[in-house]
């Protein structure tokens, strides 16, 4: 079980992991993408914002977060199955996007369990 300052860190980091893989995606789109800039801001501000209050002792903060953590790993999952198809059916330009978002499909079912773990309610 982490401590208040651990899960605290664990959001902040999550956030900004978000922020930063949101413009990784707006960069590796060519642009295209402002979907991938706007929900890595947004979400990734959001994590970092939970992540302070659950250090000034807001508790409800820990499970929304892990509500918001398994919610961003099914959708990484599922989005990245679907860009390796894309690749499997011959788009090579699809390999980008798709490694990116298994990583974050990785890294939020770290950050998932790790929460999940932590709550007890």
């Amino acid at each position: 079980m982490l401590s208040t300052r651990h899960v605290s860190r664990v959001l902040i980091g999550y956030g900004l992991f978000l922020l930063l893989t949101g413009f990784i995606g707006y960069r590796i789109t060519q642009e295209h993408s402002t979907s991938a800039l706007f929900n890595g801001s947004f979400f990734g501000s959001l994590l970092v914002m939970l992540g302070v209050l659950h250090r000034l002792g807001r508790m409800w903060t820990l499970p929304a977060s892990v509500s918001a953590a398994v919610i961003f790993s099914l959708t990484f999952l599922w989005r990245s199955a679907l860009q390796w198809m894309h690749v499997a059916d011959g788009e090579p330009d699809r390999l980008g996007i798709a490694v990116l978002l298994s990583v974050m499909a990785g890294v939020s079912v770290v950050v998932s369990v790790l929460l999940a773990r932590t709550y007890r309610h």
